[in-house]
């Protein structure tokens, strides 16, 4: 079978130990581009709230300098901060048990990855967690929010049908919607973005809390499947 992950809030915890540091950071570039806060502390609650029900960072600094009738040009500068100014030294953790997980997957199918991001930043992002990129058969990174492109080139070019494939994100209408299109079942882990995404529930076919509970998944496909 073959299991096709995303990366952010599904293997690593990009919620937790990136978005709140990137946030800070992108708010005092904003302030030093001409942004007027009162207060930084204030301001700086106010954006990681938006940011908690958001689908994306990008939404919550739109959201943000809107409530403050802000430049929107200023909206561009904590973008770039955000998604591309990630510093070496900055700690990226994976979610517990994604590397067990992920190892004991690779023995009995192929896995894939494909992430929405800069090239260079998410490799760099799977490093610093301690995955091991050897455990994938393809790994696509798209700075474009269609990933549905990828699953079917990555499918094809693996030689599966779309019934032998799974995959596991955590955003409904990004990671999931697209692969439910293609007929691959699809499995919704609820963590950081997760926890608010919307979208169709008809597009998940099964909702996870935890990494580990994901084996048993497949071993289900596996036992009632035809290949």
């Amino acid at each position: 079978m073959l299991i096709i992950f995303d990366l952010d809030d599904t293997l690593i915890d990009t919620s937790g130990c990136i978005t709140p540091v990137k946030l800070e950071d992108a708010l005092r570039r904003m302030v030093e581009k001409g942004l007027e806060l009162p207060d930084f502390e204030d301001g700086l609650e106010l954006l990681k709230r938006l940011d908690s029900t958001a689908e994306s960072s990008s939404r919550s600094l739109a959201e943000f300098l809107e409530i403050l009738n802000a430049d929107s040009s200023l909206l561009e500068v904590g973008i770039k901060e955000v998604y591309e100014n990630i510093p070496e030294d900055l700690p990226v953790f994976s979610l517990e048990g994604a590397k067990e997980v992920l190892n004991e997957l690779a023995l009995e199918h192929q896995l894939a990855l494909v992430t929405i991001g800069k090239p260079v930043q998410q490799m760099a992002k799977l490093k610093k967690a301690g995955i091991d990129s050897g455990l994938f058969s393809k790994i696509a990174v798209s700075e474009e929010r269609n990933k549905k492109i990828y699953y079917k080139k990555i499918i094809e070019d693996l030689g599966y049908s779309s019934s032998e494939v799974a995959v596991c994100g955590d955003r409904i209408p990004i990671d999931l919607a697209p692969a439910r299109e293609l007929g691959c079942k699809t499995i919704q882990i609820r963590w950081g973005r997760g926890l608010n995404s919307t979208g169709f529930k008809s597009d998940v076919d099964y909702v996870i809390s935890h990494l580990k509970e994901l084996k048993e998944i497949i071993s289900s496909l596996m036992t009632f499947s035809i290949f």
